[in-house]
């Protein structure tokens, strides 16, 4: 009885707490003196941290058991070996379309790039130190009070776990979050760049110490806003992280329908024990979408792309610590790599080379230059023989690895048809294999189509050699995808 009314307690506290931020956020935008702003800014960064003392006391309670699940593996784990050829000439019909259709479109949220928080005040007496974090070519100097790093968990137990957060919070360990926030900000990380920088932050911080390092980084984020939680496993500790989109090949629990996929040293079976409330505060998910290309590095790859379309030669590099941090992404929605924004060189150069095999030509005649080029332009291999497991690119790393395979031709198939002709295009997603199919408007060409809200999307396979403007193989005839609008 006495855990529930704690638990009540709690998240009447939190809620307050976000209420208040809420209200100070929306006073932000409005006009008022500095010395007004950093008065609130004062009292609430006191309200954060008493929610935060609450929360450790929450922590001592006895934590619930949750089944960890293996990670979820990719939809398309088999798909054909050699890259695929045009097999039949079809005539003009409406492909099946009793499957779902999905919107994979940004949010406005999504679309900002930026979580709004209130970082603490800084509080001039504290002695802090400045730690440089490597970060994919980058040197990142980041502040933290001196005796954070001088913090020890006695154990991973409940107990043991409380004490250390009630220190975090007694040493002022949050007074780093808004240097963070800035590097987020000046970089364009994105959340997931944000969580991939503070994991990177607290491996410096706490050197070997794993466990440590796991609930600081979860410390962050729930200052941040995130929906972060603390998981202990077997003898250690992890980070348990709400995404919102589904990931694949990583172990995660379900608390109350989401999804906690679990970062660390993870074993991918057995039990795992968390807190089964979190604080109202910490309530978005760490979003995989890229609103904004990452500004990160600026070395270009020592070897470059290069190919011979029509007597014309194109040819593109790429920016090596940007295809460094992409390695590192986890997978997940084809969505999120069909929406990512695009480097603003890398646009440039799509702009620059691509743009001669449009111009001048009919809509039908441009799409099949554009396919000509995905079909042939490309060595085709699957992600499990050339990586070993199932990697979506994003566009640019399309001219980063030695080859490519059809989900990986059908996303940046899609982005160079609307940056090029401004066309809407939506992918096409079978269980072996993806596609798109493209909007002409004023015009309705023959061959293999589909309606979205009255508009006839014309079929265009990106990997199939030999298909043009609506050819479909006929494996995949009396076959219905997905759809994908974007």
């Amino acid at each position: 009885m006495r855990k529930n009314i704690h638990k009540i307690l709690l998240l009447c506290v939190s809620l307050i707490f976000n209420f208040q931020l809420s209200i100070f956020n929306s006073a932000q935008a409005q006009i008022v003196p500095d010395s007004y702003r950093q008065q609130k800014q004062q009292e609430m960064s006191r309200f954060a941290d008493s929610v935060n003392d609450s929360f450790a006391r929450y922590l001592e309670h006895l934590w619930t058991e949750y089944q960890l699940f293996n990670g979820e593996p990719s939809p398309r784990s088999v798909k054909p070996v050699e890259q695929p050829r045009l097999d039949t000439m079809v005539a003009d019909d409406t492909i099946k379309t009793d499957s779902q259709i999905l919107y994979g479109r940004l949010t406005d949220v999504q679309k900002t790039g930026v979580v709004e928080f209130l970082p603490p005040s800084s509080i001039a007496n504290i002695q802090k130190r400045s730690y440089t974090v490597q970060f994919y070519g980058q040197e990142l100097t980041i502040a933290l009070p001196v005796e954070v790093a001088n913090l020890n968990l006695e154990g991973i137990r409940e107990r043991h776990v409380a004490r250390y957060w009630k220190k975090l919070v007694e040493n002022h360990a949050s007074q780093c979050v808004a240097s963070l926030d800035q590097q987020r900000r000046n970089m364009y990380l994105g959340d997931w760049g944000l969580f991939d920088l503070i994991r990177h932050f607290t491996a410096v911080v706490y050197p070997d110490r794993a466990n440590e390092q796991a609930v600081f980084a979860v410390y962050l984020l729930d200052a941040m806003r995130y929906d972060a939680r603390v998981g202990r496993m077997d003898d250690r500790l992890v980070m348990l992280v709400n995404t919102g989109s589904r990931l694949y090949d990583i172990p995660y629990v379900e608390i109350d329908t989401v999804r906690y996929y679990a970062f660390g040293d993870v074993s991918r079976k057995g039990r795992l024990h968390t807190y089964d409330r979190q604080m109202a505060s910490a309530d978005r998910p760490v979003d995989l979408n890229l609103a904004y290309s990452p500004r990160i590095g600026g070395a270009l790859s020592s070897k470059a792309y290069s190919y011979t379309l029509s007597g014309r030669k194109v040819s593109f590099r790429v920016n090596q610590p940007l295809m460094d941090f992409y390695a590192c992404y986890p997978q997940t929605e084809l969505s999120v790599y069909a929406n990512a924004a695009m480097e603003e060189a890398f646009a440039a150069a799509i702009e620059r080379e691509m743009r001669p095999f449009v111009e001048g030509q009919s809509p039908v005649g441009a799409l099949n230059a554009l396919l000509e080029f995905m079909q042939k332009g490309f060595v085709y291999q699957t992600d499990r023989k050339q990586f070993g497991r199932e990697k979506n690119f994003f566009c640019e790393e399309n001219f980063h690895y030695p080859a490519n395979d059809c989900e990986d031709r059908a996303v940046l198939f899609a982005r160079m048809v609307t940056m090029l002709l401004g066309y809407d295009v939506v992918l096409l997603e079978y269980t072996d294999h993806v596609s798109t199919a493209v909007c002409i408007p004023g015009r309705k060409a023959k061959g293999q189509h589909l309606e979205i809200k009255g508009k006839r999307y014309m079929v265009c396979d990106p990997t199939c050699i030999g298909a043009a403007v609506g050819d479909l193989s006929r494996k995949y005839r009396n076959k219905s995808p997905n759809i994908i609008v974007l």
